[in-house]
């Protein structure tokens, strides 16, 4: 794949983040309480190490970034102001693999709950995309505490 096919336009419309540290390939749904998103897995992967992947622990950017793409779809509603998000902490991170191999991976965000306009909590979800007919996989599970600072 190559760097300009790399990155859907519409992740650049809704984050901040940019190459190298986008994580994320593609926007594949945007409401205004929950994301998907897809990355690649590839030679070419910022922190790919060879003959075995990305560190699963990668997985927690990727979580973070596809949450972002919830408060800048909110944003772009008109249904919260100019913020930055800071990811605070994380609980039940949890793996089922010590690296994530090559191929295509999806990664699910939910809102749990928002405290006033500071403080936001979500479920997120890594699962493999399968090319070979075999089942879809969990393969990283955790809950993101994010902290909304207006600029």
């Amino acid at each position: 794949m190559s760097q300009e096919t790399r990155f859907d336009s519409r992740l650049f419309e809704l984050i901040p983040h940019r190459p190298p540290m986008l994580l994320i390939n593609e926007v594949l749904d945007v409401t205004e309480t929950s994301s998907a998103s897809r990355t690649y897995i590839d030679e070419e992967s910022p922190f790919f190490e060879a003959g075995k992947g990305v560190p699963a622990w990668i997985g927690l950017e990727y979580m973070g970034q596809t949450a972002a793409l919830i408060a800048g779809h909110q944003l772009a509603l008109g249904k919260v102001t100019p913020h930055l998000g800071f990811l605070l902490g994380t609980r039940s991170f949890k793996t089922h693999c010590d690296y994530f191999a090559p191929g295509k991976y999806t990664v699910r965000c939910e809102e749990k709950a928002l405290v006033g306009d500071g403080l936001a909590t979500f479920d997120c979800f890594i699962e493999n995309e399968p090319q070979d007919g075999s089942e879809v996989q969990c393969l990283a599970t955790a809950s993101l505490s994010v902290f909304r600072r207006p600029v």
